[in-house]
């Protein structure tokens, strides 16, 4: 694979693409097409800062890299720091440059990201909690931002929390399993204990639980949202049960959830 395309993990980037159509077929549905043109822009300022991205969290990580992750492009050496440096501030740009063809409005919805994801490769991810906030906001962002292009950010803002908390009780559980290799960081396991943790991620996988009905009976999404999300809830309802015996698997089945969480929204766009 050429250098530069796996620096940016080009998967991960066109999983930011596609993400924003998935986003604008939940906000309006068949009315789609007529956002084809803006969701198109966004779709491709979600592609550069997210390419951005994890080019800045290569840079980040270069010395822990150099032992966890020697085949990445910048501890082989195939890419200086100083170029991946200048490439991710380059995406940022052409991120910020995509969103002004929406509206200087949403552009600010991009700075805020890319400010937030200097921040975290730089400070909030050795803070603990306050990286794991900082991580799940920009997953929820996702909302928001096909919410501002779709002039339905009031309808979103609740798919938006709830993306938000349900990653954060990921997070902790990635948390809690990388407690031995996280040497440089202060996790909130790290500091409170691996049982504190484990109940606070239960609190936002309960806090999640109890907001996801909301959509439907907000009439904001239809009942196959709501049949669909009674199993996504005793999914995640299970990872509490599963992160006491084996937090890796409650982890990768929290995860399996989100992704149900996403294919629960589809069908609640469905009238």
């Amino acid at each position: 694979m050429n250098k530069w395309l796996k620096i940016i993990r080009p998967i991960n980037a066109f999983m930011g693409f596609f993400s924003i159509y998935i986003v604008g077929f939940i906000a309006v549905n068949v009315h789609i097409l007529d956002y084809i043109l803006p969701l198109t822009f966004g779709a491709l300022s979600v592609f550069f800062v997210t390419s951005g991205g994890n080019i800045i969290n290569d840079v980040s990580d270069y010395e822990i890299d150099k032992k966890n992750h020697p085949d990445r492009p910048l501890p082989q050496g195939t890419i200086t720091k100083k170029h991946a440096s200048y490439a991710f501030l380059i995406f940022f740009i052409l991120g910020f440059i995509f969103s002004l063809f929406i509206s200087l409005e949403i552009s600010m919805v991009v700075i805020i990201a890319e400010l937030l994801l200097i921040s975290y490769e730089f400070k909030t991810k050795k803070m603990g909690l306050t990286g794991n906030f900082t991580v799940s906001l920009l997953i929820g962002m996702i909302f928001l931002y096909g919410g501002f292009i779709t002039d339905s950010l009031l309808k979103m803002f609740l798919l938006f929390l709830l993306a938000m908390f349900s990653n954060l009780s990921r997070e902790i559980m990635k948390d809690i399993e990388d407690i031995k290799g996280d040497v440089d960081r202060i996790t909130f396991p790290k500091k409170h204990g691996i049982k504190n943790a484990k109940i606070l991620s239960a609190i936002f996988v309960i806090i999640t639980i109890s907001i996801s009905y909301l959509p439907y009976y907000l009439k904001i999404l239809s009942v196959y949202y709501l049949i669909a999300v009674i199993f996504d809830d005793l999914i995640f309802l299970s990872t509490i049960i599963l992160m006491n015996i084996n937090i890796s698997r409650g982890e990768k089945i929290s995860k399996f959830a989100m992704i149900f969480g996403m294919f629960s929204f589809l069908l609640g766009a469905i009238n």
